[in-house]
């Protein structure tokens, strides 16, 4: 259990924006170092993973968006897909509206139960005591913040 900080009325703007730079870095620290054991465990690779995270923000994807979303070729992506769907973290569905074109789905129910727990960095988002112990508004606070740290998509 980490300890509580002081209220932020007791330390100055600039030491919590500090503070908050640094717990930041260890964030994303432990986001990568967990990224190599997570991988390694599922037998995927960091690129099948950026696949996962693209599906989970964008949805279903045509295998050729997945391309141009991963700066890949489409037999590159080709070789992602049969990894994923090989572990059982995505699915080929043919396009009702054009049966040539492969539609990319993500496992979502998998990949929370089997995958994101390896990622020990993001547990502590999964429990509900997490958040209990701020408002509403904190909350919202804390949303917009980490909105603000990704770029909006085109």
């Amino acid at each position: 259990m980490r300890r509580v900080k002081p209220t932020a009325q007791r330390r100055s703007r600039e030491e919590v924006i500090r503070q908050l730079r640094l717990n930041l870095r260890h964030f994303v620290i432990e986001l990568l170092v967990s990224n190599f054991t997570a991988v390694e465990s599922v037998g995927l690779n960091s690129t099948d993973i950026a696949a996962l995270c693209l599906l989970q923000l964008h949805g279903p994807s045509p295998a050729g968006r997945l391309a141009e979303l991963m700066e890949l070729t489409t037999g590159a992506v080709t070789g992602v897909v049969d990894r994923l769907e090989g572990a059982g973290f995505a699915r080929r569905e043919v396009d009702p509206d054009d049966r040539r074109r492969v539609i990319v789905v993500a496992e979502t129910e998998r990949i929370e139960r089997d995958l994101f727990p390896k990622f020990r960095s993001l547990v502590p988002a999964a429990r509900p005591e997490l958040y209990e112990r701020y408002t509403v508004s904190e909350l919202a606070v804390i949303e917009d913040f980490l909105s603000q740290l990704t770029p909006e998509e085109s």
